[in-house]
């Protein structure tokens, strides 16, 4: 009979035993399992932050790139206007019959001159080949991507597209046949061009030449409308970039 409790005792603590090694390995798994958990939780975590500085990175360099645009698009609102004003003082002259001026060459040698804006796009570029979705808040996404793809596309294949085929095709064979071009001594690089006319009594009385400046006026009203409604809407934009890289810090 004491053998017998002396089995059961020595089966009962072979079990504890080995529930014990058991319970110590089990424990050891959840140790590693936790372990593994926090590990990739830190990763996470720290993937989140490389993306959240990329994103900042990425928006400061946009908002810089439009600051940069809205610089070149300031200048040439300034040039249209001054090329608009030309034209007007040109017609007023012949429509007036005044005589010949001298004064008037610098807008007879520059009057279809068009702005063309270098816009800034590298940080957008670089944007879309990482893949545009890195902007975390959908609709400042959207509005980026309109602005880059829709409207400063614009400008070029509307706008400047328009200019350059009404010069090539109207403007510059007529005006080379009523203008010769001249360069003062006191003319540098990217001044503006002066010319005089070759017959101003027949320019006097040229209305193709006059309905010709007419369609300028209208492409330049037109320009400076469109290039003024960019400026705000790149204000716009600047403003919500700030907003989102205040929100983007916190």
């Amino acid at each position: 009979m004491i053998k017998f409790f002396r089995k059961i005792r020595k089966s009962l603590l072979a079990e504890a035993k080995v529930g014990k090694y058991l319970a110590y390995a089990i424990g050891e798994i959840l140790l590693v399992v936790i372990g593994i958990l926090i590990a990739l939780q830190i990763n996470n975590w720290n993937e989140k932050q490389k993306l959240k500085a990329y994103e900042i990175k990425i928006l400061l360099e946009i908002k810089m790139n439009l600051n940069n645009s809205r610089e070149e698009v300031f200048a040439a609102i300034k040039d249209d206007k001054r090329w608009r004003e030309c034209i007007y003082n040109i017609l007023d002259h012949l429509d007036k019959q005044m005589p010949y001026d001298q004064n008037l060459d610098k807008c007879f040698g520059s009057y279809y001159w068009s702005s063309t804006v270098q816009f800034a796009t590298s940080a957008y570029e670089e944007l879309k080949n990482k893949g545009v979705e890195l902007i975390s808040n959908s609709d400042l996404r959207r509005e980026i991507t309109t602005m880059y793809d829709f409207r400063l596309d614009m400008i070029k294949s509307e706008v400047e597209v328009w200019d350059s085929q009404l010069l090539s095709s109207t403007i510059y064979p007529i005006h080379t046949q009523l203008f010769k071009k001249y360069f003062p001594d006191s003319w540098q690089v990217f001044d503006d061009e002066y010319a005089s006319p070759v017959d101003y009594e027949n320019l006097l009385k040229n209305e193709h030449f006059k309905n010709m400046l007419s369609e300028i006026i209208s492409l330049r009203n037109y320009s400076i409308v469109i290039l003024e409604l960019l400026a705000k809407d790149m204000e716009k934009l600047i403003i919500r970039l700030d907003s989102e890289l205040i929100e983007l810090r916190k």
